[in-house]
């Protein structure tokens, strides 16, 4: 019994024949629950792990059979909780009976009085370090006032913070633990509960405000991330990003009522005064300034959707407002919806002095049908070009209307902007955290809050402008380099880049559905960022070898703000934890699986349709640089894991909904499908996201797999820990089951595992043979702990190297000889300092650049395979602000000291890559540095 539920993965043992009996411990015959009582639930979600839930998620429990046999009146009841729970089961309003625990510990729930249908539940608290997966769905609108307090949704700390003042001072009073990625909040009188919106978990929670816990939360669609309550605070109004929809939930029967279809990337939402109209606007639209590229069609531009709350349909669609409308707010009158949102002009080159690439601007629209100019743009204002402004203000986040001033604060900048609301002429101006982005009034007075994401922290302002406190709202959970890697990510940069980000681009880390000129005749679609460790080489043309070579180029030759070497390495970090979509979507089952129209999908993708000869699992691409791809130029394949939520898809972003993309791969490789089959493979597509932990590195690795040390150490890495609460085995048992290394024959080599939260280490026995070959495996059926496990092989082959034909001295002098111009090289230096605590499987290098005043301290793993050196890309600065990718590094040992056995000089080639630059054989010379 117990085995079959190991192969399924559902912790749930079958205890009788007729009857599933939802019980985590051993059955046995005394036990056995009598064959008269019919099964009455289905069976429980599979991906789900009632043996260690975390505390602040929802639990959904077998849905109830309608069957004749059993009773039309039988719902879930908690038998046993521990002490302090006062928790309920919650039957109704999503498409399965639900659970929220309040406090940790051990649960019992029974359908009814049938006792055959008995489920234990063990809840865990865990950490907001412990619980930050970082899908980075931010705090959009993570702040409101609620009574007196403020309230704020903490984003990646999964918490919400109260604030309070405290004899006269603003401090905070309390911390709720919630779902993953708190993104909204709402509140009015008389509810006696706060409104969250989880991004990451798909729900509305409700928090008790007298308890201080999340006491229900309700599944709604993919990505909640703006709310908006009716004046009556009985109907809730959610803005669903994906799903290009608002979900409207009837509050007191805690369902969804309606689905409203609205246009792209739904987010900000505002309700007029009284309630009527309800304005919804386009997060990525398509900006003003038409490209040449041909890729905008018919009602790519529509910015702003105003519904009509009695009707529930779109009356007026507003166009032509601006790209990017991150934040929206309404005078208080009504009369005018104000925008803080971005534009521009993607073809100009970026460094054109005349050019308008972004615009970050206030747009405001009519917004009352009385009046005149209802639906359309009255005015705007160019935040940093408009006169008397006091300097640049990038990425426009927040937006609040108070009397006679018009609130904007700017995530980039770090700054807060008082703006005149009938000129929009710039009044006053603070700085304050980084990640600015909602606005709070908090008093008459004309306080106002700003809720800084990206430092958990609430910065209060006076009507003055000046700063009157700064609020810590919870701990740090994120790892020190990714925090700092986020902020090189978000902040302005130099020169021509001061007016914009890497964010300005790859909004959220995604993309801005603007084709950008990249380069002489390049026009491309800014590439969504995630799953990068483990689908290297990056970008559309593939010419970054990998994100630590990014850490350097990217804000050097992009955004022009050269790095030092901890913020490269922080920017390393964060890019490489970006995983994309949860493991849930709004089309899955709740928790993430597979529905029956997704499997026909997944078997036609992999079989009939032919993606996934490309779009090989489990990573769903196979990582090969086609010489001619879907958009008619090369192209790199991407990762098909949670495109569903891109939006713009291929090079030349052709297609901007997930059916045309659809239709261009069919186009591609040439088969018929019929309308069912092309409507399953549309919803596999929505549904594909990994369904055991998101897949991060594996190593040795594509650039890193020949000549490798006999010492090696491979290792892959996943987004979550192997399961660990699985009676009688640890998580090092099952690693070991399921990774291992093998040699030619297949043979197992003999060896143990080590586990640092999600990362598996091979550690061989006794060192491997050289020239040998072997393939590291992690193989299908791998559990972990979130529930789920690894549905296909993740696996890496090397080749062991010979032994070196000399010996590597501790500081060596590299040489290049780089093209510049049509007639000559400009010679390029690199210090190599050999480490002395190298990693497994090679030499660990320091690269020390010696030209343009470069900060570069990187560190790159290199062999000496017999009379071959090779080295894994690096990044190499070949001006002021350009870094290119150095890639394909190979050289040969030309001369050995025959006295000390010591390599005096290495000849090689290696080829520089970067956007639209590709210098393929440039030379290279090593020597010993004297």
């Amino acid at each position: 019994m117990a085995g079959a539920a190991m192969k399924v993965r559902i912790v749930i043992p079958l205890c009788a024949a007729a009857a599933l009996v939802f019980s985590l411990g051993a059955c046995d015959d005394d036990d056995a629950p009598p064959k008269s009582e019919p099964l009455c639930a289905e069976a429980p979600l599979p991906l789900q792990n009632p043996r260690s839930h975390t505390l602040g998620e929802t639990f959904y429990l077998p849905a109830v059979l309608q069957k004749d046999e059993c009773p039309s009146t039988l719902e879930w009841q908690v038998l046993s909780a521990p002490e302090g729970s006062a928790n309920t089961v919650h039957s109704k309003g999503s498409p399965q009976p639900r659970f929220t625990p309040d406090v940790p510990g051990d649960y019992t729930f029974r359908l009814g009085e049938m006792d055959n249908s008995r489920l234990s539940l063990h809840v865990v608290a865990r950490s907001p370090a412990e619980r930050f997966r970082n899908h980075y769905l931010t705090p959009l609108y993570g702040a409101a006032r609620v009574g007196d307090e403020l309230w704020t949704a903490n984003g990646a700390a999964y918490t919400v913070s109260r604030i309070s003042q405290v004899n006269g001072l603003w401090s905070k009073v309390g911390e709720v633990t919630v779902g993953a990625w708190p993104s909204a909040l709402a509140w009015r009188a008389p509810l006696p509960y706060v409104l969250v919106a989880h991004r990451g978990s798909d729900t509305v929670g409700f928090i008790h405000r007298e308890r201080g816990v999340l006491e229900d939360a309700l599944w709604v669609g993919d990505e909640p991330s703006g709310l908006a309550l009716s004046p009556d605070a009985r109907t809730l109004y959610v803005s669903l990003a994906t799903q290009r929809q608002v979900a409207v939930v009837d509050l007191e029967q805690r369902q969804v009522v309606a689905r409203v279809d609205v246009g792209f990337d739904p987010r900000a939402l505002v309700l007029s005064p009284e309630g009527k109209r309800l304005f919804v606007a386009s997060y990525r639209s398509g900006n003003r300034i038409k490209d040449t590229r041909g890729t905008y069609k018919a009602g790519d531009d529509q910015d702003v959707h105003i519904i009509n709350t009695e009707t529930l349909k779109v009356d007026t669609v507003v166009e032509g407002v601006s790209a990017d409308l991150r934040a929206l707010a309404l005078s208080d009158d009504g009369a005018e919806l104000f925008i803080a949102a971005t534009d521009g002009d993607p073809e100009p080159s970026q460094s054109d002095a005349n050019a308008k690439p972004f615009v970050h601007e206030v747009v405001v629209v009519g917004a009352d049908p009385a009046r005149p100019g209802y639906g359309q743009v009255l005015r705007r204002a160019d935040l940093w070009r408009q006169a008397g402004s006091g300097g640049y203000v990038v990425n426009p986040a927040g937006v609040l209307v108070v009397g006679d001033t018009v609130w904007v604060s700017a995530e980039s900048s770090e700054l807060v902007v008082a703006l005149d609301r009938t000129t929009l002429a710039e009044k006053a101006r603070v700085t304050v955290g980084p990640g600015a982005r909602q606005l709070v009034a908090l008093d008459a007075q004309g306080t106002v809050a700003v809720h800084c994401f990206q430092t958990f922290e609430a910065w209060v302002l006076g009507a003055d402008a000046q700063v009157r406190a700064t609020v810590k709202l919870t701990e740090e959970p994120r790892p020190a380099d990714v925090a700092l890697g986020e902020r090189v990510f978000t902040r302005p940069g130099g020169s021509f880049a001061q007016n914009h980000a890497c964010s300005s681009c790859h909004i959220e880390t995604q993309n801005n559905g603007l084709i950008w000129r990249f380069g002489p005749s390049i026009w491309h679609n800014a590439r969504p960022l995630q799953l990068l460790a483990a689908t290297t080489p990056l970008e559309w043309g593939a010419y970054v070898s990998n994100a630590d070579n990014f850490g350097y180029q990217g804000p050097s030759s992009i955004v022009a703000r050269p790095v030092t070497p901890q913020e490269a390495l922080g920017l390393e970090a964060f890019l490489e934890s970006l995983l994309g979509a949860p493991r849930a979507t709004g089309h899955t089952r709740l928790d993430g699986s597979y529905t029956e129209a997704g499997l026909r999908g997944k078997a036609l993708f992999e079989n009939k349709a032919t993606c996934a000869s490309c779009h090989v699992p489990p990573l769903y691409t196979s990582r090969a640089y086609l010489p001619k791809g879907k958009s008619g130029e090369p192209a790199d394949v991407p990762s098909l894991l949670g495109a569903y939520r891109h939006g713009i898809y291929f090079v030349k972003g052709q297609a901007r909904t997930l059916e045309d993309a659809v239709d261009v791969a069919l186009d591609y490789v040439q088969v018929p499908l019929t309308s069912e089959e092309r409507a399953d493979l549309v919803e596999f597509l929505r549904e594909l996201t990994p369904k055991g932990a998101a897949p991060l590195g594996i190593w040795p690795d594509t650039d890193s797999n020949q000549g490798v040390y006999p010492d090696v150490r491979p290792f892959v890495a996943f987004a979550e820990p192997v399961d660990d609460s699985t009676p009688g085995k640890t998580s090092a048992q099952w690693a070991a089951e399921y990774v291992v290394l093998e040699d030619a024959q297949g043979q197992h080599v003999p060896g143990t595992v080590e586990l640092q939260g999600g990362r598996i280490e091979f550690v061989p026995t006794a060192p491997l043979t050289p020239g040998a070959s072997y393939t590291f495996r992690a193989r299908p059926g791998l559990p972990f702990l979130s529930g789920g496990e690894l549905e296909g092989e993740r696996s890496t082959s090397f080749t062991v190297a010979q032994p070196a034909s000399g010996q590597w001295r501790k500081t060596m002098k590299m040489t290049l000889q780089v093209p510049a111009g049509p007639s000559g090289t400009m010679p390029v230096d690199l210090l190599l300092e050999s480490l002395d605590a190298p990693r497994p499987g090679g030499l660990t290098l320091r690269i020390l650049p010696q030209r343009f005043g470069a900060q570069q301290r990187q560190e790159v793993w290199a062999r000496v395979d017999g009379d071959t050196l090779r080295m894994q890309p690096f990044a190499i600065p070949i001006s002021p602000t350009g870094v290119g990718d150095a890639m394909q590094i190979t050289g040969t040992v030309k001369q050995v000291d025959p006295s000390t056995q010591d390599i005096l000089r290495v000849e090689g080639t290696l080829r520089i890559a970067g956007p639209g630059l590709s210098l393929p054989g440039v030379a290279f010379v090593i020597v010993p540095q004297p």
